[in-house]
């Protein structure tokens, strides 16, 4: 294991998409609000930069309420190809406004309507009637909307996740006897500690 967890998990996540792995580019955001209530959720993790792990969210969305009102988080990275595990801690803050402009142009069309119909009429999470109804309300966006001319809308932003500390697990020993390390950030450098697993 190197000495910069970053690196290792950049390194990881390439390895895992050369092969094949459909976890790659998936990570799992666990949070804890104020009252202790837990909630977790599979999101796409749209970019690793420095010590920073980049995700879109919907200002309407639950997610994003409890990160604004100080929930607690946890994101967990998990590389089946690879048998590794990443848990990573820290603090947030909202992405820049042009990244997340530029970005939501390279995003696929449903996902750009979702944030039309979360913008106009349904918050994120919200109840609807049926699949049937959410199908006809994208279909009536489709209609009106130029989606290639639009910008993001107002409620589309993304967090950054900033770490410092990263716990690894490797399972890849023939043993059994896991390599588990857990890395804090004191100043600009990853101190390492090894974990009974």
């Amino acid at each position: 294991m190197r000495s910069d967890p970053i690196q290792q998990i950049m390194d990881d996540r390439a390895q895992a998409r050369r092969l094949g792995d459909t976890g790659a580019d998936i990570c799992f955001l666990a949070l804890a609000d104020q009252a202790g209530h837990a909630s977790a959720r599979t999101l796409v993790l749209r970019d690793i930069k420095d010590n920073r792990f980049l995700l879109f969210v919907n200002r309407s969305s639950p997610k994003w309420q409890a990160l604004e009102s100080g929930a607690s988080w946890e994101l967990l990275l998990w590389y089946h190809s690879m048998q590794r595990q990443y848990r990573i801690g820290g603090s947030t803050q909202e992405c820049d406004t042009q990244f997340v402009r530029d970005s939501w142009q390279r995003r696929p069309r449903g996902s750009k309507y979702l944030d039309i119909l979360y913008e106009s009429t349904q918050s994120q999470s919200s109840t609807i009637e049926s699949r049937s109804a959410l199908i006809d309300r994208i279909q009536q966006i489709r209609e009106q909307e130029n989606i290639d001319e639009m910008e993001a809308p107002s409620k589309v932003t993304g967090i950054e996740l900033v770490a410092d500390r990263i716990e690894v697990l490797d399972l890849n020993h023939q043993d059994r006897i896991h390599d588990r390390q857990r890395f804090t950030l004191q100043g600009s450098d990853w101190i390492a500690e090894f974990l009974v697993p």
